[in-house]
C-alpha cells in the first residue's frame, strides 16, 4: 500500500510543480503569490481533514521545524 500512496502522492507533486511553473512563467504570477495561496489551500485542507489536536500537532511541527527549510537553489545562466 506504501508504494501506490508514493505513486500518487510523486504525481499529485509533479503536477503542483507544472501548475505553479505555468502560473509564474506565462500568467506572470509571482512565486511568492503562488507560495501564500498554496499554504493558504493547505491549512484549509489539513484543518478540514484533521481532528483539532492533529491538525495543532501539525501546526506545531511546522513551527518548530522552520529552520530546516532548505531554499531551491537557483539555476545559474552563463
Amino acid at each position: 500500500m506504501i508504494k501506490k500512496e508514493t505513486d500518487s502522492t510523486e504525481l499529485a507533486y509533479r503536477r503542483v510543480e507544472k501548475l505553479v511553473q505555468k502560473l509564474c512563467l506565462e500568467e506572470d504570477i509571482s512565486p511568492i503569490e503562488c507560495a501564500g495561496v498554496m499554504m493558504a489551500q493547505a491549512m484549509r485542507i489539513y484543518k478540514t481533514a484533521l481532528t483539532e489536536d492533529a491538525y495543532e500537532r501539525l501546526i506545531e511541527t511546522i513551527l518548530e521545524t522552520r529552520s530546516d527549510v532548505t531554499p531551491f537553489v537557483k539555476p545559474t545562466t552563463h
